[in-house]
């Protein structure tokens, strides 16, 4: 069901503290005001959201300064509609980006402090092409809570979503049971298929690369895989033997990773499907004590 936008509800994103992802990214209202560059930051957000997974800009509501709470909503930033109307913002996105983006919603939220205040919730669907910043000619991506040029791959890989399937790793929500000066983590592994190719006969392997005996890794439906060549590292690996579509989460299993202490954990996860190029990513799992991040260091190619 479509969600019925409100200050309520953004109100709640601020108190829940939900964070950044692939899929969110929250701007203060100044972003949308002349002379802070808004056309090109404007094109650069939302082409690079586009051209990921797809997601929500929420403008309006301003992130944290504190380092440690980076990417952490911090409150509402109003919006002043008579500065940046609705139809002005659609006019910037649609003139700013090429080719440009079919299926953006934007949601117009009022807001209590003014009948001229409001935030922009901003839906991008993923493309099935690759769009670029028409004053500067660049492709951006979502990386890291972020949007970052894209490499020449990367512009292919989008290009090759209706011919190939592409299917990428995802590190679901991960939870924690604190059971004396124990923290266990559960660390669930998903793959999503970005295509409109249908991805077959699936495959995840993991390895935790700096994992130390007091962690106590555990697998569901992950199997331990014996290496051809000798490796430091144990691999896991799990297989999805039905087709994945286009849009579709598939679960692969799940860790239970246990710590002492915050601790970081090195991880490295491939994927595998028949048709396409072996893809791998390495990030890094940072377990605190009641939340835990992620961030991805480094992506590529087996072959």
């Amino acid at each position: 069901m479509a969600v019925e936008w409100s200050q309520p509800i953004l109100q709640r994103y601020i108190d829940q503290g939900i964070e950044e992802s692939l899929t969110l990214e929250y701007k203060s209202a100044e972003a949308l005001y002349e002379g802070n560059g808004r056309e090109k930051e404007i094109a650069k957000d939302v082409s690079a959201m586009a051209n990921s997974a797809g997601g929500i800009i929420i403008y309006g509501i301003s992130e944290h300064q504190d380092r440690l709470l980076r990417f952490r909503p911090h409150q509402l930033t109003p919006v002043d509609r008579t500065i940046c109307s609705k139809e002005t913002l659609e006019q910037i996105i649609s003139s700013n980006i090429q080719p440009r983006i079919s299926g953006i919603k934007i949601f117009p939220v009022p807001l209590s402090s003014s009948l001229h205040h409001v935030a922009y919730v901003v839906r991008v669907p993923q493309s099935d092409t690759v769009h670029q910043v028409a004053r500067t000619k660049r492709y951006y991506k979502r990386f890291n809570f972020e949007s970052v040029p894209m490499e020449d791959f990367e512009i292919r890989d989008v290009l090759n979503r209706t011919g190939e399937p592409i299917v990428a790793s995802r590190v679901g929500h991960m939870t924690v049971e604190k059971i004396n000066d124990e923290w266990i983590w559960s660390v669930p592994i998903f793959a999503k298929n970005d295509s409109m190719t249908v991805a077959k006969d699936t495959a995840l392997t993991v390895e935790f690369l700096d994992a130390r005996p007091e962690n106590h890794i555990a697998a569901e439906k992950f199997v331990i895989k014996t290496q051809p060549k000798p490796s430091p590292y144990k691999m896991y690996i799990s297989a999805f033997d039905e087709a994945i579509h286009k849009g579709l989460n598939k679960w692969f299993g799940t860790f239970k990773v246990t710590v002492h202490e915050p601790q970081a954990l090195t991880v490295k996860v491939q994927v595998f499907a028949n048709g396409m190029r072996a893809r791998w990513w390495v990030v890094k799992l940072n377990f605190g004590e009641n939340s835990a991040t992620i961030q991805v260091l480094d992506e590529g190619y087996l072959y």
